[in-house]
C-alpha cells in the first residue's frame, strides 16, 4: 500500500486565496528555489553572529504560532497568556527544548533519514508532553474521534504496524539524493495526512506531526517550518486535512498546496527581514 506518493496535482486556484491572486504552483516552486539559493549564499558568506538574532526570532515566532494555531487564539492574546499561565509557559518551554534538540540550525540541514523512525516520534512526543500529557511517548490504547466531527481515527491495535510502514516509506522516498522540491512537499503532505489519521497518541499529535514534517523537509526549507498564515490558519489547515481524507488513497492536493505556499512565504520573509539580495527580481 503506497502511503507516500506524488500521484496528484497541486491546486492552482486554492479556495483560501482571494480571486485576484492568480499565482500557480509553478510560481511558488521556481521562486522558492531562487529565494532559498539566495538565503544559502548569505548563510555561507556571513558569520554566525549575523544570523543568531534572526534564528532566535524565528524559533520564538514558531512557538507562539503553534500555540495560537492549536487554540485558535490571536498571537497578541497568546503573548499575554504566557505572562499568566504556567501551562502555556511549560508547553512553550517543552517545544523550545525539543526544537533546539532536533534542529541544531534552522538552515537546510539535510537531516539523516535513517533516524526517521516511529521511535523518533515517540521521543518527540515524550519531550513535548513532559509534565503535561499522561503516558507521553506511548501509543494510545483507546478509540478516539476528531473533535466536533463524525470521524474515527485508526483503530489502536493497528497503530504500531501502520507507523512502521509509514516511516519506512518516508525513509525510502526522502532518502533519494535527487529529490525535487515539488515531490518532497507532496510526500510531506501525504505523511502529515496519514500521521494525523493514525493519531498515535491521545494528545499532542499536531505538535509532533509538524516537527516531523519539518524534519522531512529540512533539505528544502528553514526549520521548523511555520504553517501559520494568519487568523484563518486553523480553519484552512483543518479543512485541508479533511479534504485529504475524501479519497481512500489519501489525495492531499489542498494540503500540499498549503505547505508549498508556507515554504515560499517563510523564505520570502527571511529575505525581506534580513535584506538579502535575490536575483531575477523574485
Amino acid at each position: 500500500m503506497a502511503l507516500i506518493h506524488s500521484n496528484f496535482d497541486f491546486l492552482n486556484r486554492p479556495w483560501w486565496r482571494p480571486d485576484y491572486d492568480d499565482r500557480v504552483h509553478q510560481y511558488f516552486i521556481s521562486n522558492t528555489t531562487r529565494l532559498q539559493q539566495a538565503i544559502l549564499l548569505s548563510v555561507n558568506n556571513e558569520d554566525e553572529l549575523f544570523w543568531e538574532g534572526f534564528m532566535e526570532l524565528h524559533r520564538e515566532r514558531y512557538l507562539i504560532e503553534c500555540i495560537s494555531a492549536e487554540g485558535n487564539v490571536d498571537i497578541d492574546d497568546i503573548k499575554q497568556l504566557l505572562k499568566k499561565s504556567w501551562f502555556k509557559l511549560k508547553k512553550i518551554q517543552n517545544l523550545h527544548d525539543t526544537i533546539n534538540g532536533i534542529f541544531p540550525s534552522i538552515f537546510f540541514l539535510n537531516l539523516p533519514m535513517d533516524r526517521f523512525t516511529p521511535l523518533l516520534a515517540q521521543q518527540l512526543h515524550q519531550q513535548v508532553g513532559n509534565g503535561l500529557i499522561d503516558n507521553a511517548g506511548r501509543y494510545r490504547t483507546r478509540y478516539v474521534m476528531a473533535a466536533q466531527e463524525n470521524y474515527v481515527y485508526l483503530a489502536p491495535n493497528l497503530i504500531g504496524d501502520r507507523m512502521e510502514e509509514l516511516f519506512r516509506q518516508c525513509r525510502v522516498r526522502f532518502g533519494v539524493e535527487e529529490l525535487e522540491l515539488d515531490d518532497a512537499i507532496k510526500f510531506g503532505a501525504c505523511f502529515l495526512s496519514h500521521f494525523l489519521y493514525i493519531h498515535p497518541f491521545m494528545n499532542g499529535n499536531g505538535s509532533v506531526a509538524r516537527l516531523l514534517l519539518s524534519y522531512l523537509l529540512s533539505r528544502f526549507t528553514v526549520v521548523p517550518l511555520s504553517l501559520y498564515t494568519g487568523t484563518r490558519t486553523r480553519d484552512i489547515y483543518l479543512q485541508c486535512l479533511r479534504e485529504s481524507r475524501y479519497h481512500k488513497s489519501f489525495m492531499p492536493n489542498a494540503l500540499a498546496t498549503f505547505i508549498l505556499e508556507n515554504v515560499y512565504t517563510t523564505s520570502h520573509n527571511i529575505c525581506a527581514v534580513m535584506d538579502i539580495n535575490v536575483p531575477n527580481n523574485v
